[in-house]
């Protein structure tokens, strides 16, 4: 019996649609984007093999070279980058660091050859969204992964259990107040270009303005926006900006010598969304 016209359109559709999925299309939008950026080839190829095989990930990248995971991070936009501690021109704290400052939306998950405290500790200045060892068994890294890339931070759970590590968190806190220093020079998960940002925001100013003021383009201050929520576990630009202010991370006098003084100018209608 002839196809009707009607059967065709559809098998048409749904061809195409496959056809785009396997173009990285329509059918892999859910699916979670990885940079693998490890030193040793037989490790990289496990982890890489690994998230292929199982269902929700999609490899943009995998590389021991730091130059290519930045032109990778920058062309595959992955939501999170795996980074060994075993690499020839930097140790995976000092790329984790980087990486925060180039593409703060990336979610970083830091593999240690050799756990330890303080390193663990590093990871945690680092803004690393979770550090693990490559012990780690396959269900658990792919659940950090997912975890990651939804904006949660599994370092903070996995601090509870370091005792040590934790004591030094609060000593870093302590340290400067006892010293009469200002509570922005303690740890905190941002960096100084976010901070800037925060109080541009403050001030109400959209995307594109803080883009002019830092001479910076509008979607790189999304970007650096959309990873300040992320960090500090807040829903819009104003709860990141009230946080800030209650940890004295900034001022209401950030902004004073440039004529503005902070929140006390803010029109609230301004501030929303990372998008905005």
């Amino acid at each position: 019996m002839p196809c009707r016209k009607s059967d065709f359109c559809r098998y048409h559709a749904i061809h195409h649609t496959l056809m785009d999925s396997q173009k990285g299309g329509p059918l892999l939008d859910h699916l979670v984007r990885v940079l693998v950026v490890e030193g040793e080839a037989l490790f990289r190829r496990g982890l890489t093999t690994s998230l292929e095989a199982a269902k929700g990930f999609s490899i943009v990248g995998a590389t021991p070279d730091i130059d290519e995971a930045y032109r990778l991070a920058d062309e595959g936009s992955p939501a999170v980058a795996l980074l060994g501690t075993t690499l020839m021109d930097a140790t995976g704290i000092q790329l984790a660091t980087e990486f925060q400052r180039r593409f703060p939306a990336i979610a970083t998950i830091l593999l240690s050859h050799n756990e330890h405290d303080d390193e663990f500790f590093a990871a945690l200045r680092a803004s690393a969204a979770a550090y693990c060892g490559r012990n780690i068994d396959e269900e658990t890294l792919q659940q950090y992964i997912r975890r990651a890339a939804s904006g949660e931070y599994v370092i903070n759970e996995q601090l509870l259990s370091k005792p040590y590590v934790a004591a030094r968190v609060l000593d870093q806190f302590r340290s400067p107040l006892d010293q009469g220093q200002p509570l922005s020079a303690t740890l905190m998960p941002l960096t100084e270009r976010e901070l800037q940002i925060l109080r541009e925001i403050s001030t109400g100013h959209t995307n594109a303005q803080i883009g002019e003021d830092l001479g910076i383009s509008s979607q790189t201050v999304k970007n650096h926006v959309t990873s300040i929520l992320r960090k500090l576990a807040v829903n819009d630009r104003t709860q990141a900006v009230v946080t800030a202010l209650r940890r004295g991370w900034i001022t209401l006098d950030d902004e004073s010598e440039n004529g503005n003084s902070g929140l006390t100018s803010i029109p609230t209608s301004r501030l929303g969304s990372a998008s905005e």
